[in-house]
């Protein structure tokens, strides 16, 4: 198979000015000049006739379980070779990589060769185009390197990554570059829960994760913030809570560990860093304490040289950036999970440790104001706190990407310090996406009239349920392209969170405010409200994935297949896919059980994308007893709406109607009905029985009054009610009270899962 890509790799002189954050508004130093290295030029292809021509370089990799300690407490990883992360995989343009990956678990696994252009079934996705490597089994990976850069790989097997399946590659150009010493920077993020219990809990919809961030957002707490008209408001939309992760994470990691310490960095060197973000779904910003730090390559491939003084790094992306080591003393790189709830750290040099800046907490309730003020037909995402919308990459922002410095904050400099300084010198800002230009053109054929794809990121926060287009890779058709196309996806994020995407096995450009030089990736951010269009040269064959790289929005729908028609159809297209689709549709159960003073209260439910089985019980200490079970099925594409049947048995010996038949305390009848989602996140259930008996029933669950406290409620037109507290001291742990029409009061505690 032969593949054609024009990758430019030119450095040309690097020079800027380095920052001491120990001392704001000084320089450290002066400024400081990093040496001139002329990388060559060149232009990269495939060979002709026989691909395996370069030197073959092997690997064997062994997947392993094993035992970790990251956070005082031992949990099950899964570790290649014995280590987390996997270990780095080097080659040379133009060597032929083969790597057997040897499977030692009880289930099976895969390698992705993320960013890295191979043949389709060499890709690496399971029941896609390459089969899993089956418990026991070795599949050996064999491939030409076309390319060089910075690029990783991982599972894309399940929740694989998350438990420790990932390591980074390094492809050096077969034209030697100037030398620089230079390390490997992976990024991940640790829970000590198990991954598929972190998406089971993701699905049930559970509170413990924001509670553990104070990202909450009770009305108690927005009452304080001087934001309850805000609260209000967005309930009244239906909207959960504003967050930017979805998950709370125990620990963020740098090559497997929160410190590291880079000692042979010597005084005053420049020393390039490989810079990949292989978390499952934290979003990182770097910083480092004593300079500023130039990316000269984007997703593997070198870009305009520029300085930043913050670089945010969306999930699965890559950065090469030059730093300069301190002339005395250790300086911090910093990379800080985006929730703000932790950081890792990599310190280069010898003596005392230079810090990296604090990044301040998120104003959630702020960022909730913001959002409510958006008109969202027309939607003004200005400087919207801790979502950075001020450096949305909008093609036709022209806007300079640097900032002039504040010479007021010069007052009480030394003028020694100043000699040489051009005072009309621009200081590097925070990292965007219009910063990112091409070393030369990239604008593809434009006598062919691009087929165009609109997308549009889909999504249910309260249900766990994310799509492109609100159908998930389980009911999703292909997206049908054909060789020799010049294809340009135009994408819409509709959902308030942030999605990653990445297309398998091609490069495309990423339309910013550098047009003609916008730069070539393979993974990309796409921010809440954003339209992004991507285009590329369509010369692949077969099936590729598209997908969220937020492992559990990849695994709970959003995700497609680009396929090339006319392809030949290996064994999984002519199943369907069939295996591959069935992962976002899984069946997940949770339950909440509540012992109280006066009875138990039982509610369990078993769902997938589109479909669940709900089941509630109530029993007294008396002997009195009540079932209700429910079969839904969800049928807008916002999905509140839901048509239902199911079965209502109540036996019920010391309640005022227990001895007349069909009565709200004796009855055993079949019911149908549909639920609605009301405002203010009110449920709404109408119904018939067989026996021609209506009821309306209104109820509220996990309504928040303060950071741990929640209440609900339920009443009926047959004049039921119940009324529920609880104060969440753990995640699957209540103390609790209610009081029921029927049962009265109690008190007691309730068990979640």
């Amino acid at each position: 198979m032969k593949k054609l890509l024009s990758l430019f790799f030119l450095i040309p002189f690097y020079t800027f000015a380095q920052m001491n954050h120990s001392m704001p508004g000084a320089m450290d130093d002066g400024l400081k000049k990093i040496t001139s290295y002329n990388f060559p030029l060149k232009k990269t292809q495939l060979a002709p006739g026989n691909i395996y021509q370069g030197k073959k370089v092997e690997y064997d990799l062994y997947v392993t379980d094993t035992m970790v300690n990251f956070t005082g407490k031992r949990r099950h990883a899964i570790a290649i070779n014995g280590q987390i992360p996997a270990p780095i995989l080097e080659f040379t343009e133009g060597d032929t990589a083969i790597i057997r990956v040897h499977n030692m678990m009880k289930m099976e696994t895969s390698i992705h060769w993320h960013g890295i252009l191979l043949p389709n079934k060499e890709d690496g996705v399971p029941y896609l185009n390459t089969s899993p490597v089956e418990p026991g089994e070795t599949y050996t990976f064999t491939f030409p390197l076309i390319q060089s850069g910075t690029y990783w790989y991982h599972s894309h097997t399940m929740l694989q990554e998350q438990s420790g399946l990932y390591g980074s590659i390094v492809i050096h150009p077969a034209q030697p570059e100037p030398q620089l010493k230079e390390y490997v920077v992976l990024l991940s993020d640790w829970t000590d829960e198990n991954p598929h219990q972190v998406l089971r809990y993701l699905k049930r919809g559970g509170e413990w994760y924001a509670i553990k961030k104070g990202a909450l957002q009770s009305y108690g707490e927005a009452i304080a913030a001087g934001a309850f008209k805000d609260k209000l408001k967005q309930e009244w939309q239906r909207m959960p809570a504003m967050d930017v992760s979805d998950v709370y994470y125990n620990k963020f990691l740098l090559n497997g560990q929160e410190t590291n310490e880079f000692k042979d960095a010597k005084p005053g060197e420049i020393i390039r860093l490989r810079i990949i973000n292989g978390s499952a779904s934290t979003y990182f910003n770097l910083q480092y304490a004593n300079s500023y730090m130039r990316i000269i390559a984007a997703d593997g491939i070198n870009v305009t040289p520029v300085n930043v003084n913050k670089l945010e790094i969306a999930i699965a992306e890559t950065y090469d950036i030059l730093i300069t080591v301190p002339e005395t003393g250790t300086a911090e790189l910093r990379a800080t999970s985006w929730d703000v709830m932790g950081y890792s750290s990599a310190f280069f040099g010898n003596g005392p440790v230079i810090k990296a800046p604090d990044i301040p907490r998120l104003n959630y309730f702020k960022m909730m104001q913001q959002t409510g003020s958006m008109n969202m037909k027309g939607m003004d995402m200005g400087n919207m706190p801790g979502m950075d919308m001020k450096n949305m990459n909008m093609p036709n922002d022209t806007s300079s990407p640097k900032k002039e410095m504040n010479m007021n904050s010069m007052e009480g400099m030394k003028m020694n310090d100043m000699a040489g300084m051009d005072m009309k010198m621009e200081m590097p800002g925070e990292f965007n996406y219009n910063m990112l230009r091409s070393l030369h053109p990239t604008t593809l054929d434009s006598s062919l009239v691009p087929r165009e794809v609109k997308l549009a990121l889909t999504g249910n926060m309260l249900r766990y349920v994310w799509s492109f287009d609100f159908k998930t890779l389980s009911a999703a058709d292909k997206i049908l392209i054909r060789k020799g196309e010049r294809v340009r996806f135009v994408l819409t994020n509709n959902t308030m969170m942030r999605h990653p995407l990445h297309l398998h096995g091609h490069f495309f450009r990423f339309i910013n405010a550098q047009g003609e030089y916008s730069p070539m990736k393979h993974t990309f951010d796409i921010k809440p409200m954003e339209t992004v269009t991507i285009e590329f040269d369509a010369n692949e064959e077969q099936d590729w994935f598209f997908h969220c790289h937020i492992l559990y929005h990849m695994m709970a729908g959003m995700a497609r297949i680009v396929s090339y028609e006319g392809s030949e159809q290996n064994e999984f297209a002519k199943t369907g896919y069939r295996k591959l689709k069935k992962e976002d549709n899984i069946l997940y159960p949770w339950y909440d059980l509540s012992v109280h003073s006066q009875g138990a209260w039982f509610s369990g439910n078993i769902s997938n994308n589109k479909m669940a089985l709900e089941f509630e019980g109530r029993a007294s200490w008396k002997g009195n007893y009540e079932t209700e079970t429910h079969l839904l099925r969800y049928l807008d594409k916002k999905q509140y709406l839901a048509f239902y049947i199911g079965y209502d048995y109540r036996k019920n010996k010391t309640l005022p109607l227990a001895n007349k038949p069909n009565t709200k305390d004796n009855r055993r009848v079949f019911d149908a009905g549909f639920y609605y989602l009301l405002p203010m996140l009110i449920r709404s259930e109408w119904r018939i029985d067989h026996t021609g008996r209506l009821r309306l029933q209104l109820e509220r669950r996990d309504l928040p009054l303060s950071n741990n406290f929640f209440v609900d409620f339920r009443v009926n037109t047959d004049k039921e009610y119940n009324v529920a507290a609880r104060y969440m001291i753990a995640k699957s742990f209540s103390i609790s009270t209610n009081y029921d029409s029927d049962y009265k009061w109690g008190i007691g505690l309730t068990w979640h899962y």
